[in-house]
């Protein structure tokens, strides 16, 4: 069955995921993204949720706007391609993002320490992916 142009493929999702990451590391709203690359946040929102595709020359806007590499947007497992079921990207999880937020909020190196020992400890009594939701 030929692909149609016109429907987002699990790429596009991924990089949907990759760009809400690269927008929250910038602390930027959907709203002042799309101001700086011409666009209304309700377009971001389906470039998030992988609803639209969104155009080379506009993933190049939104690296700039972020300041990411343009490889950021595409960096997952070469063996395995990202799925909506089977995500190889932690970083693209709603989770572990506010987690990131909030952890580089910490200037404490020792609280910060110690909150990567307590997700440590967390992470080995849940058998580590075992508390993953899909």
């Amino acid at each position: 069955m030929p692909m149609s142009t016109r429907c987002p493929t699990d790429i596009d999702r991924f990089v949907g995921q990759r760009i809400r990451l690269a927008r929250r590391i910038a602390k930027m709203s959907q709203q002042k993204l799309g101001e700086q690359i011409g666009v209304t946040y309700q377009q971001i929102q389906k470039y998030e949720n992988g609803t639209d595709r969104i155009g080379a020359g506009r993933l190049h806007q939104v690296s700039l706007s972020t300041d990411q590499p343009i490889e950021f947007f595409f960096s997952f497992s070469d063996d395995v391609e990202p799925t909506q079921t089977n995500r190889q990207d932690i970083l693209a999880d709603d989770g572990v993002q506010r987690l990131i937020v909030s952890a580089a909020k910490i200037k404490s190196r020792k609280l910060l320490d110690n909150l990567a020992q307590i997700a440590e400890t967390f992470a080995s009594a849940e058998g580590g992916e075992g508390a993953q939701k899909s």
